[in-house]
């Protein structure tokens, strides 16, 4: 969700308080009584991990920098309050820091670090990264009534007039409702208060820049500890012209270059360091400043560039990587199950991707959900994915909800609300015939289904849908396009069959079903349903709306989702520990946990 431009925004601080004398005494009681960690880093330990990113910028968080590859190393270098995990459950860091709602009003949340956690360089993560995280975040401080969009170049990037700030940054989630910041006494922790609740309070606030780097980078101030002084200052001050210079540089100024590596971009949080790049390899290095539970146990670890997936599979098979994941194909699959027979460890996971058809329900003769329903209950999803994709199907899961990715908790509390699989997982024809019937539709009615005729998977569904269709009286044409996105601008389609992200959080459901998304069928009450899920900080309550939300879908026969492709990771015998989880860092989220089996001596013969 882009940030607002020029929201007022208040900054509180309780008294002013030399940081550095509490970063010296927050030091001090780590010292005599702060938890304490064993490393559980096994020198000498290494792995290599097929890897098709490239390290681009050391700031995730911004527009330009928020790319595939950057974000896999940003898992890997920064400390996090939490982390979603495979199964999409939300994982808490008590070793990185508590998050907790301070107040119901107005609601604040307060993010507070655990005693002793720094940057690698030896600086404390204090208040002043996190109330940088919140400027840059919530743009809470921004210029008011700013253009962003006409001060992008080409490139993406951003030139700002010299009396302008804007933190050009990706996504501002629930923070664009921030109204002020306060950070503590003690400089460990900010209150940041919000005009309603949010749903991902949690995880709002990314810490993705070092504000002492920053300041030193922008300001001169050689010192670290009165750098982030200086942002603190700025920020309680909203001082434009501090302001201007930091967010322009926190937006552009952390670029990697590999041929002029600056170290001070490279600082990390988290459980891993950027040691060396080369010819796009990344090498990183167990992170040996890093305090918390999240240590890394493999010393180094390599992300080494390859083309494709060919490429990938050919490096497994070589001994030059021992991750991967793949797409597997006829050719492939020879050699994935060499590598499986070589005690390879193979894993099945989505990614984060979904087949579904879409339904116009604005256009005739589908604007009833009579007739919607008829024509999903024309054809078998399973029937139609298996002629599609024949052998290849086992690569593939299928799924029956709407809002919610297959194999997780609420995935399975969908089914049983909404009950997708019920009313619409097999082919009924004279079901169907009669209902066609009933709104007077003619046997024989043509749909337009739109697609990318580039796509095999896509083509070869449509002609199976025609198939069986066809008995229940409807006459599906194959509407296959070049361009996608300009064949949906046009008004002769029906229904779409296309390959989208499965929603991530309340505001990707928001951007995908207001007013009924692509299909047009627009509902005051799922609208309200949508407000009430971004403005919902309780979990269970935010899922009992959630599937409210799918029950409705479910019952307005609008969309059939049919399969999530699901690659294959492949992890040599004796690494341990690989867990996928679909979409941003897809791998790397979980790298400290990864472990290497070693050998051990049988026991001796009594």
């Amino acid at each position: 969700m882009p940030p607002s431009a020029g929201r007022a925004a208040r900054v509180t601080r309780p008294r002013t308080l030399a940081i550095a004398a509490a970063a010296i005494a927050a030091l001090a009681l780590t010292a005599c009584g702060g938890p304490s960690y064993e490393p559980r880093v096994v020198a000498g330990t290494s792995v290599a991990v097929a890897w098709e990113g490239e390290l681009t910028s050391a700031n995730a968080a911004s527009s330009t920098g928020a790319t595939a590859g950057n974000r896999d190393l940003a898992a890997l270098t920064r400390g996090a309050f939490t982390t979603l995990d495979n199964d999409g459950e939300l994982r808490e860091d008590p070793s990185f820091g508590t998050v907790t709602i301070a107040s119901e009003s107005p609601f604040t949340v307060r993010y507070d670090l655990a005693e002793g956690v720094r940057w690698s360089d030896g600086v404390p993560v204090d208040a002043a990264d996190l109330m940088l995280a919140w400027a840059a975040t919530s743009n809470a401080l921004s210029t008011p009534d700013l253009d962003v969009s006409a001060l992008r170049g080409t490139d993406g990037a951003l030139d700002l007039p010299e009396d302008a700030v804007w933190f050009d940054v990706a996504d501002s989630g629930g923070l664009i409702h921030s109204t002020g910041a306060t950070p503590d006494d003690w400089q460990r922790s900010i209150d940041v208060e919000l005009s309603q609740p949010i749903p991902d309070w949690q995880q709002a606030l990314p810490v993705a820049v070092p504000a002492h780097v920053l300041a030193q980078r922008v300001l001169g101030i050689a010192d670290p500890m009165e750098a982030k002084q200086a942002v603190l200052d700025a920020i309680d001050r909203a001082d434009p012209l501090v302001l201007h210079r930091l967010s322009a540089a926190w937006s552009s100024e952390f670029v990697v270059d590999p041929l002029a590596l600056e170290s001070d971009l490279l600082v990390s949080s988290g459980a891993y360091r950027v040691d060396t790049i080369q010819n796009g390899r990344v090498d990183l290095v167990a992170n040996t400043s890093y305090v918390g539970a999240q240590s890394a146990a493999i010393e180094r670890l390599a992300l080494r560039p390859v083309a494709d997936d060919a490429a990938a599979l050919q490096a497994l098979a070589a001994g030059e990587v021992d991750v991967a994941t793949v797409e597997p194909t006829e050719e492939s699959r020879t050699v994935i199950r060499d590598l499986e027979r070589d005690d390879a460890s193979l894993l099945l996971a989505g990614d984060g991707t979904r087949w579904e058809l879409a339904l116009r329900a604005d256009r005739a003769p589908l604007q009833s959900v009579e007739a919607r329903t008829s024509f999903l209950r024309s054809f078998d999803q399973r029937r139609a994915t298996e002629a599609a994709l024949g052998e290849r199907v086992q690569d593939t899961t299928a799924t029956d909800s709407i809002l919610f990715r297959s194999g997780t908790r609420i995935y399975e509390y969908a089914l049983e609300d909404a009950g997708f699989s019920d009313a619409f997982g097999g082919a009924d024809a004279e079901a169907a015939a009669a209902l066609r019937d009933s709104m007077a539709i003619a046997a024989g009615t043509e749909l337009c289904v739109l697609h990318d005729r580039a796509s095999g998977f896509s083509t070869a569904y449509v002609e199976a849908m025609r198939e069986q269709a066809a008995e229940a009286g409807w006459a599906v044409r194959d509407c296959g396009v070049d361009d996608l996105r300009a064949g949906l601008a046009g008004e002769d389609w029906h229904a779409v069959l296309r390959q989208v992200t499965v929603p991530e959080g309340v505001g990707e459901i928001d951007e995908r079903w207001r007013d009924g998304g692509i299909t047009a069928a627009s509902s005051a009450e799922r609208n309200a349903m949508i407000d009430e899920a971004l403005a919902t900080a309780d979990r269970d309550a935010l899922e009992e709306t959630l599937l409210e939300l799918e029950t409705s879908l479910v019952a307005d026969a609008l969309v059939l989702p049919i399969i999530e492709p699901s690659p294959t990771t492949v992890s040599a015998s004796q690494v341990q520990g690989v867990v996928p989880r679909p979409r941003s860092a897809s791998l790397t989220w979980n790298a400290w946990e990864w472990a290497i089996e070693t050998a051990t001596a049988p026991a001796p013969a009594p």
